[in-house]
């Protein structure tokens, strides 16, 4: 009764007025949930006429140069919580694994070895860096047991073993290996070294990757006749190599994939005009867009994985470095 007494006294004008202030914060709610979440992208380029990693975000954020090294930095990895990018350098005069806080401050070399140390991925745990090395005169596995420093083999064949991706659980890692004497997919659990082959087709299977809910890998793949012969990515069972099915279909070469951690989207390189290009699309191929562009190589994209998303500012001096690099 108190409400019909209200609306009936009302003025006409304050109604609307009020009508007006309810549907525009409505509109507002609505606008920003359905905006896309920024998540930062390491990548790593040439642009400055040397290969750096720089950081963007999945919006598209002008990148900025994170290591701004003389020397070549490669592969960036970020560490579980979001904080550390893991890499591999050239500084040192061979290829070494280093790690830096993901401003870019605080680089630090890991590993210690006259072979070439290179293509870190790291435990969910955030405890274990595993990486290929050449060590044994072919590039090999091995784990990185970040306290402490201890190096362990974890295979150990006459042929190339590379790109290791740890699955979500933390038990196993998908890497591609030419043992057969053609490039595959394989898999190897950590504890009982038992291995598992994934792809069994006569051209290259190549840069592997876990999905986050570890049901699928995403990997690269050429299926054309050799003088057509192109790289697409494809999308597997994890658990035993069934169900491939092609995620992209175009006469460029695609690779290097890269989950999102929700699983909604995949980050990867693209060819462009005989160089990298970085691109975004759905999980499921579609949507397609370009991320990274700049004129020169771009390549390796990775997503931040962090459960708080930490907003990552690097230093002025970056931004300002960023700026010399596009008016050359």
């Amino acid at each position: 009764m108190r409400n019909k007494i209200l609306t009936k006294n009302a003025n006409p004008i304050s109604i609307l007025i009020v009508f007006f202030l309810m549907f525009t914060l409505f509109f507002r709610i609505g606008s920003a949930f359905s905006q896309p979440h920024a998540v930062p992208i390491a990548f790593a380029s040439d642009i400055s006429g040397n290969w750096e990693i720089y950081l963007t975000d999945s919006l598209g954020k002008p990148p900025v140069n994170l290591t701004l090294n003389p020397a070549a930095d490669y592969y960036p990895m970020w560490s579980p919580d979001g904080t550390e990018i893991a890499f591999f350098s050239q500084r040192d005069e061979n290829h070494e694994i280093y790690v830096m806080h993901a401003d870019g401050t605080h680089q630090r070399r890991l590993t210690y070895h006259p072979a070439t140390d290179k293509a870190p991925s790291w435990s969910p745990d955030g405890k274990r860096l595993a990486f290929i090395s050449n060590r044994k005169g072919h590039f090999d596995i091995y784990i990185l047991v970040l306290e402490g420093g201890i190096v362990k083999n974890l295979t150990a064949n006459s042929f190339e073993d590379e790109i290791p991706s740890w699955s979500p659980d933390g038990n196993s890692l998908v890497f591609h290996s030419k043992r057969q004497l053609n490039w595959d997919i394989y898999t190897i659990n950590i504890t009982t070294r038992k291995e598992q082959r994934l792809t069994h087709q006569p051209l290259m299977d190549t840069y592997p990757t876990w999905s986050p809910d570890g049901k699928h890998i995403v990997y690269s793949s050429m299926r054309q006749d050799v003088d057509q012969a192109d790289f697409d990515l494809y999308l597997m069972d994890a658990a035993d190599g069934g169900n491939k099915k092609p995620l992209t279909d175009t006469p460029i070469d695609e690779a290097v994939a890269a989950w999102s951690q929700d699983g909604s989207m995949i980050a990867f390189q693209s060819e462009q005009d005989g160089r990298w290009v970085i691109h975004l699309m759905n999980a499921d191929g579609s949507e397609r867009r370009e991320l990274i562009d700049n004129g020169a190589w771009a390549a390796q994209p990775k997503w931040q994985r962090s459960s708080t998303m930490l907003s990552i500012e690097p230093s002025p001096l970056q931004y300002q470095q960023w700026g010399k690099l596009k008016a050359q």
